[in-house]
């Protein structure tokens, strides 16, 4: 950004003392570089005046200079700041620029050294690659041939696996087929045992409960007949007690002999069916036990039967199952020699390509080598130029030097300036807040 303020410049005449212009003609004046064709190099050795006009060498100048010229302190102070920033700016531009050169000249030399040394030793970089692009060739006709033979190892090795595997499921089949067999009939055998169990416990619990009711009957046929006794004697003491009573009811003495001919009878008929009772059960309870002995012999024969098929079918599972595990190694085998071809197929590959990258690397250091060999004229255009930009990095360091140095001696003239100008600066700021101190105090004092 341009500077507004008049520059020393501007002032009538010169705006120089006698030191001033003595010290002007000391400066460093523009140098020409001897060789305009390099390219990115200044002109000039010495820095440009600054954007505030020219400088000279005592510290208190600038500051009696704006006073002569009337220019107030804040503003002789932000013009210093600012020329130092455009000093800094300067600097900073020329080192970049010169480490960017120094950069090149470097990746520069590199290359050209690695010409030269391919240069010096063309012949033999030639006849050594030639025998590793031989060998490399050698190795990747072999290694093919090894990949090709490894490759046929293995879809031949599958091929075995796979027949095997076929040959493998024919001869286990009938095995599986008979243990398959086998435990369906176990199957059938323990739901026929759980058959004949349930069955074997029906008519245990049916015989128990014809027992249990006979047993029930008769006793309540007995009870029958003790109530009717017990009731007959009770009714023959009503009338032996009426019979000696000269003034006896007849109606009630006659309705008593009717009760004890009702109860003789009752007593008559319980006892006679309790004697009856065990004949008439009987032939139920032995049917009974008929269809229990039945049921128990039906469920020995069960349990024989399903204690035999279950060790038909474990046998027959046992074997199919050994056959079964014995097929698994032999195919086990088989698969792991393919897994072992595999890997020494990965191996060769590996190597092929690692004498491919070989074959690779030494033709293009060939190829390298020729097309150095072949344009000498690159190597020697490339030597001017490192040697140009070498010239020209010394030229750039010594404005580098030179522009640090004018930083520094623009700081230090500028110092009092930029002091200056802070100070005033932070006493506007302890006034405005003093004033606003004082305008709140005495709004509380009206308050």
């Amino acid at each position: 950004m341009a500077d507004q303020t008049p520059s020393l410049n501007d002032l009538p005449g010169d705006g120089l003392g006698p030191e001033r212009a003595s010290a002007r003609a000391a400066e460093p004046q523009r140098v020409v570089v001897a060789d305009p064709g390099v390219v990115g190099v200044d002109e000039t050795l010495a820095p440009q005046p600054s954007p505030v006009g020219d400088i000279g060498t005592d510290a208190h100048e600038p500051e009696e200079l704006v006073d002569a010229g009337g220019r107030s302190g804040i503003g002789s102070g932000f013009s210093a700041m600012r020329e130092v920033q455009q000093a800094k700016k300067e600097h900073a531009d020329a080192r970049n620029k010169l480490a960017r050169l120094q950069a090149e000249i470097d990746s520069d030399n590199q290359t050209l050294e690695h010409r030269r040394q391919i240069e010096r030793d063309y012949e033999s970089i030639v006849a050594g690659q030639q025998q590793i692009v031989e060998r490399a060739n050698t190795a990747i006709s072999q290694l093919n041939g090894q990949v090709d033979s490894a490759n046929a190892t293995i879809a031949n090795l599958k091929d075995q696996l796979s027949q095997l595997k076929d040959r493998h499921a024919k001869d286990l089949a009938p095995y599986r087929e008979l243990s398959d067999a086998a435990k369906k009939r176990a199957d059938g055998d323990a739901a026929a045992l759980r058959n004949a169990k349930r069955a074997a416990q029906s008519a245990d619990r049916r015989l128990k409960d014809l027992t249990k009711q006979r047993d029930r009957n008769i006793s309540q046929a007995n009870a029958a007949a003790q109530n009717a006794s017990e009731q007959l004697g009770r009714l023959r003491d009503r009338l032996t007690e009426l019979n000696a009573d000269p003034v006896a009811n007849a109606g009630e003495i006659q309705k008593i002999n009717a009760e004890m001919q009702a109860q003789t009878s009752q007593r008559e008929q319980a006892q006679a069916r309790a004697q009856s009772l065990p004949t008439t059960a009987s032939a139920d309870i032995e049917a009974a036990q008929g269809a229990l002995s039945q049921a128990n012999s039906a469920l020995q024969a069960a349990k024989r039967k399903n204690d035999a098929s279950r060790k038909e079918a474990a046998a027959k599972d046992d074997e199919y199952k050994n056959l079964r595990s014995k097929f698994k190694h032999e195919e086990d085998d088989l698969d792991d020699r393919i897994v072992e071809v595999q890997k020494q197929l990965r191996q060769l590959n590996a190597q092929l390509h690692s004498a491919q990258d070989d074959l690779d690397a030494a033709q293009a250091a060939i190829d390298e080598a020729e097309a150095i060999h072949a344009s000498p004229e690159m190597t020697e255009s490339l030597a001017n130029k490192v040697a140009d930009n070498s010239a020209a990095a010394a030229v750039q360091r010594q404005q580098v030097d030179a522009l640090a140095q004018n930083e520094r001696d623009v700081r230090q003239r500028t110092r009092q300036s930029r002091v200056k100008a802070i100070a005033i600066i932070i006493l506007a700021v302890i006034v405005v807040l003093a004033i606003i101190a004082l305008v709140l105090f005495l709004t509380g004092q009206g308050g």
